[in-house]
């Protein structure tokens, strides 16, 4: 009885027994082959770090909450001199770990550590979309196409924004990074 037992626990076994599988994953790291530089013009920079100065503004124009100033223009570049990019979509991402990111604005946080002014943020613009970037959602800028000639610039801005009331007078220090991307 026990052997007739086991012989139909082993038969029972084997009909619950799914079939076995394989899952192949292929991928591609790729060398970078694209230069990236950034700069307050439409002419390609020569560091992938630089500089954005906005301009000083009375605080009253930044009277009211939501108001903005000091629209400045900066360009991230990728490809040029001796790269050779193919032509692609790439967009840029600004790192959401970025410590200066207010999760409740989406802009820059005021990180100035003496006489910083109070009220102010920076604000991103993805000026090909014409829109704010909400840098906490970590979603990628409007994606350009690298040329033929292996180059793409991708235009943004940074301005004061009013957040909390009226802005008072003092300095603003922020930064951000970012990451380029091909979507």
């Amino acid at each position: 009885m026990k052997s007739r037992w086991l012989a139909l626990m082993l038969m029972a076994s084997g009909c619950v027994m799914a079939a076995d599988g394989t899952i192949t994953i292929t991928g591609e790291i790729q060398g970078s082959t694209c230069t990236v530089s950034g700069s307050n013009s439409a002419t390609p920079g020569t560091a992938a770090s630089f500089p954005i100065v906005l301009d000083r503004v009375q605080a009253s124009a930044l009277n009211a909450e939501n108001a903005v100033a000091a629209y400045k223009p900066f360009f991230i570049h990728i490809g040029g001199g001796s790269t050779n990019c193919p032509p692609q979509p790439v967009a840029v991402l600004f790192e959401r770990s970025s410590p200066a990111i207010s999760t409740a604005t989406g802009n820059l946080v005021n990180q100035a550590t003496t006489s910083a002014a109070a009220n102010v943020e920076v604000q991103i613009i993805d000026v090909t979309a014409s829109r704010q970037i909400n840098l906490s959602l970590g979603a990628p800028s409007t994606s350009v196409t690298i040329d033929a000639a292996g180059t793409a610039t991708l235009p943004f801005a940074a301005q004061y924004i009013a957040v909390g009331g009226p802005a008072g007078p003092g300095l603003v220090n922020t930064s951000v990074q970012y990451s380029v991307t091909f979507p």
